[in-house]
C-alpha cells in the first residue's frame, strides 16, 4: 500500500509502501506497520510502541547468560590468545598451527583493527556474551552497555557488563561496536553523531546490521526473519547508511556481508506459523546444506541479509 508518510531517513515523500507486521519471535501477534522508503530503501518502523520494554523480557535471547566455566584453564586462555593473534596477522607459529583446525572466533574482526589493549565499547551488548569471550581470548579492557539490561552484571578493571543508555557515555574509545544492535536504536542520525563522539581520533565503529532491500527481504517480506517487529525499528540499506555516516561526520571504510542460513530457515518457519527457535530439524540435512550454500552465494555478490559495516570519522 502507497503512502504520503515521509521517510525519517531520506526525507523522501514519493512512492513510499506500507507493509503490515507482525511480532513474530515471541509468538505475540501484535501489529506494526512498516515503511519502505522508495528512495533509500530503508524499512521503518510508523509508530514505535509506548512501552518498547514489553518486547525485551527476560527471556528474550541476548539476556541470556553465556554457559561458560566460573574459571578458564590457563593452557586453553593461552591457545586462544594464541590463535587470535595469528588471526590478528601477530607472529605466533601456535596459532598459525591452530588456525590449520579452528575458525576465526571473532569473524567480524579484520586484521590490524584491534590489539588486546585496545579500549572497546559494545553498544546494545544484552548479556555480554561477545564482550565475555573477548576477554576469555586476551582482551583487557572491555566494557558493554544496553539500557534493557535489569541491572549491572559486572563492574572490574578488565571488563564492566552495565545497564546504561549510549547519551549516558562519555569518554573515547579506540572500538565501538554493535552487533546487530543499531536497528534496534530510534533517531539513527543521533546515535551515529554520538558514536562519532565516543571514537578516539583513529577509533575505529563497526555497525553489524540486518539489511533492507535484500534478498531475504524480497522473498519472505513480513515473514522475513529479520524484520524482527518491533524490535527493529530501522532496517537499513548500504544507501541509508552513507547518507546517515556523511551527515555524522563518519565514514564507511568497508562493508562485509555476513548472512547465514537463519535468514531462509527461520524464514520458512514464519511462513508456517511456527514461532521463533533455533530448533531447525524440520529441515532434512541437504535443505540445511543448501540455506547456507545460497546464504554464502549472497554475501560474495552483496546481496547477503546481514551485513559489518566499518566506519571511521573523517
Amino acid at each position: 500500500m502507497s503512502t504520503s508518510i515521509a521517510c525519517k531517513i531520506c526525507g523522501n515523500l514519493h512512492n513510499n509502501r506500507i507493509h503490515h507486521a507482525t511480532e513474530r519471535l515471541l509468538n505475540m501477534g501484535d501489529p506494526f506497520d512498516y515503511l519502505e522508503c522508495a528512495s533509500c530503501y530503508a524499512l521503518q518502523i510508523v509508530e514505535t510502541p509506548e512501552n518498547l520494554s514489553k518486547y525485551y523480557p527476560t527471556e528474550y535471547y541476548s539476556f541470556r547468560q553465556p554457559k561458560f566455566g566460573l574459571s578458564l584453564n590457563p593452557l586453553v586462555y593461552f591457545l586462544k590468545k594464541s590463535l587470535l593473534r595469528h588471526y590478528l596477522q601477530k607472529f605466533d607459529p601456535i596459532g598459525a598451527l591452530l588456525s590449520l583446525f579452528l575458525p576465526h572466533p571473532f569473524h567480524w574482526m579484520k586484521p590490524g583493527l584491534l590489539e588486546f589493549n585496545s579500549s572497546i565499547l559494545d553498544v546494545g551488548c544484552g548479556s555480554g556474551r561477545i564482550i565475555q569471550s573477548m576477554q576469555r581470548s586476551g582482551f583487557k579492557n572491555l566494557t558493554g552497555i544496553d539500557p534493557f539490561l535489569e541491572k549491572d552484571l559486572q563492574d572490574t578493571p578488565h571488563l564492566k557488563i552495565l545497564k546504561r543508555d549510549l547519551f549516558e557515555m562519555t569518554g573515547k574509545y579506540d572500538f565501538v561496536m554493535l552487533h546487530h544492535a543499531f536497528e534496534h536504536m530510534d533517531q539513527p542520525g543521533k546515535v551515529l553523531e554520538k558514536l562519532g563522539e565516543l571514537l578516539q581520533p583513529s577509533g575505529k565503529l563497526l555497525i553489524r546490521i540486518p539489511v533492507a532491500n535484500s534478498h531475504a527481504w524480497r522473498k519472505y517480506r513480513t515473514h522475513w526473519f529479520a524484520l524482527d517487529a518491533p524490535r527493529h525499528l530501522f532496517l537499513h540499506t548500504t544507501h541509508s547508511m552513507h547518507l546517515l555516516a556523511k551527515r555524522a561526520g563518519l565514514k564507511i571504510d568497508g562493508i562485509v556481508y555476513d548472512s547465514s542460513f537463519v535468514q531462509f530457515a527461520s524464514s520458512e518457519k514464519y511462513l508456517r506459523d511456527i514461532p521463533y527457535s533455533d530448533d531447525f530439524s524440520m529441515f532434512t540435512r541437504k535443505q540445511m546444506k543448501d540455506f547456507s550454500r545460497e546464504a554464502a552465494r549472497l554475501n560474495g555478490i552483496g546481496d547477503g541479509d546481514c551485513a559489518c559495516i566499518y566506519l571511521s570519522v573523517k
